[in-house]
C-alpha cells in the first residue's frame, strides 16, 4: 500500500487535540500532534456552542499541525458525542419470492429500505440515521457467518441484523461548516466518540470476549457495548466529570473553578473504602469563595462522597438500569469494563466501577500507534487517537475484516 496522511481532531470542552498519522505497511506512525486550550463555550454537551471561537481554535490547531509536518491538511476525522447519539440493533425481515429462489443484491437492497424506513420511523421529527452496519443476516431463521453475503443462497425469507446510530445531522452539519471556514474539510467518516475511544484501549479479542468502553469526558460520557464482538448498544449521556464540579461548588458556594481543584485532588470516587483504608488519614481542606475568602474547612471523606454520589448515578442509574439491563448482554456476556477519557483520572474509580457493575475494570491507555509521545499516553487522548486509526483502516487499500464491515456502510447524512 502507498504511504498516506491522515489526520483527527478531537473537539473537547476545554481542548481541542490534533493529530497527524502517517500510514504505511509498518502501521500508523505519529509525525504530529497538538494541544490548544479552549473557552468551555466553545463546545457545549458536544455540540458547537460558539461558532467563531471553534474556527479560531481549529485555525490555530491546524496551523501549528501544518508546520509540525510542512504538509498541507485539507481533510480531518471527528468525532462526535453530545447526548443525541445513540445506537443499536434492529432487525427487518422480507419474505423471498417466489419462495426458494437465490437471494440477490435486489433482495438486500429491499430489506436495507425496509429497515431504513421502519428506523426513521421510529424516529420521526427526532434523530436523522448515521450508520447503518449490519452485523448478520439469517436465512430462513438460520444464521449465515458474520460478515459474508447472503447473495447466491436459496431461501424463503430473509432477514437482517443491523447495528443503527441515529443523531442530529444538524449538529454534525454545524461541526462541518466550522472546518470549512477553517480552511480544511471534514472527512465523509464521522464516528462516535466512543467506538474511537474502543479502538485505541481494547483489542478486537477482547471485543469477542465481551466488554463495555466507557469514555468519560468533561460535559458527556459516552459508551459502547460489545457482544461476542459485535456493537450491540452505542450511548452518549449528558453528564460526566463536569457535573462532580457542579456539585461541589453548589455545596460550598465556591467557584467551579475551584471546585474542580478539590475533585481532582482530594475526592475518591469509592469513598466507603476510602473512609475504612485511609481511617488515619482523613483531613480537611479549606473552601474559599470567588473572592479568595475562607468558608471554613471541610473532610475530604464529605468530598468524596459527593463525588461518589454523582459517579454512582451515572453507572448505576444512568448506564446499567436505563441502558444495558434492556440489551439481554448484560452481565452474563461481558467480561470487563474499560474506562477512558478525562474522567478515568478520579481516584479509585475502577473500584467503584467494580463495585457498581461487578465485573472487572480497568483504565484504557491509548498505545497502538508508533513514535506516540508518551506525553499523549493517556486517557483524555484516547478519543483522538481512536478518530486517527478508525480513519485509517476506513482508507486502508488492503481487505480486511474492518474493511469489509466499511464496505457495508450505509450513510445517509451527506
Amino acid at each position: 500500500m502507498k504511504e498516506q496522511i491522515i489526520t483527527a481532531v478531537d473537539l473537547g470542552t476545554t481542548k481541542f487535540f490534533g493529530i497527524v498519522g502517517l500510514v504505511s505497511e509498518r502501521g500508523i506512525e505519529v509525525i504530529a500532534g497538538e494541544v490548544i486550550k479552549t473557552e468551555e463555550d466553545w463546545i457545549k454537551d458536544g455540540r458547537i456552542g460558539y461558532r467563531d471561537g471553534v474556527i479560531s481554535g481549529l485555525i490555530d490547531l491546524l496551523d501549528s499541525l501544518r508546520k509540525q509536518t510542512k504538509e498541507e491538511i485539507r481533510w480531518i476525522t471527528v468525532g462526535v458525542g453530545g447526548g443525541h447519539i445513540s445506537g443499536k440493533i434492529y432487525s427487518k425481515k422480507i419474505e423471498i419470492l417466489p419462495k426458494g429462489r437465490s437471494i440477490n443484491e435486489g433482495d438486500i437492497q429491499l430489506l436495507e429500505r425496509e429497515l431504513k424506513n421502519s428506523v426513521q420511523g421510529e424516529n420521526i421529527g427526532k434523530k436523522d440515521i448515521i450508520y447503518i452496519i449490519p452485523q448478520e443476516f439469517i436465512i430462513d431463521d438460520n444464521p449465515i457467518s458474520i460478515g459474508r453475503s447472503p447473495v447466491g443462497m436459496y431461501g424463503n425469507t430473509l432477514e437482517m441484523k443491523a447495528h443503527i446510530l441515529t443523531g442530529e445531522s444538524n449538529s454534525i452539519k454545524n461541526i462541518s461548516d466550522c472546518v470549512k471556514n477553517a480552511g480544511a474539510n471534514l472527512s465523509p467518516e464521522i464516528f462516535p466518540y466512543s467506538w474511537a475511544v474502543a479502538e485505541a484501549v481494547v483489542s478486537e479479542e477482547e471485543k469477542k470476549a465481551g466488554c463495555l468502553v466507557i469514555d468519560i469526558g468533561k460535559s458527556t460520557t459516552d459508551f459502547v457495548l460489545y457482544c461476542e464482538g459485535k456493537m450491540v448498544l452505542t450511548e452518549s449521556i449528558k453528564e460526566a466529570s463536569y457535573h462532580i464540579d457542579y456539585d461541589l461548588s453548589t455545596k460550598y458556594h465556591t467557584s467551579l473553578e475551584f471546585a474542580e481543584d478539590l475533585k481532582k485532588r482530594y475526592a475518591w470516587c469509592d469513598y466507603k473504602r476510602f473512609v475504612s483504608e485511609k481511617k488515619d488519614e482523613i483531613k480537611t481542606v479549606e473552601i474559599l469563595n470567588p473572592k479568595g475568602k475562607s468558608l471554613g474547612k471541610v473532610s475530604i471523606e464529605e468530598i468524596s462522597k459527593i463525588t461518589y454520589w454523582r459517579m454512582q448515578h451515572i453507572f448505576e442509574d444512568l448506564i446499567i438500569k436505563n441502558k444495558l439491563l434492556k440489551t439481554g448482554c448484560f452481565p452474563t456476556m461481558i467480561s470487563q469494563v474499560v474506562i477512558s477519557g478525562g474522567g478515568a483520572k478520579l481516584k479509585g474509580i475502577v473500584k467503584l466501577a467494580e463495585d457498581i457493575f461487578q465485573i472487572p475494570t480497568r483504565i484504557g491507555i491509548p498505545q497502538k500507534l508508533l513514535n506516540l509521545d508518551k506525553g499523549f499516553q493517556k486517557p483524555e487522548f484516547s478519543a483522538g487517537i481512536g478518530l486517527l486509526l478508525l480513519a485509517s483502516k476506513v482508507n486502508k487499500e488492503s481487505e480486511t475484516i474492518l474493511d469489509r464491515i466499511k464496505n457495508w456502510f450505509r450513510r445517509w447524512l451527506f
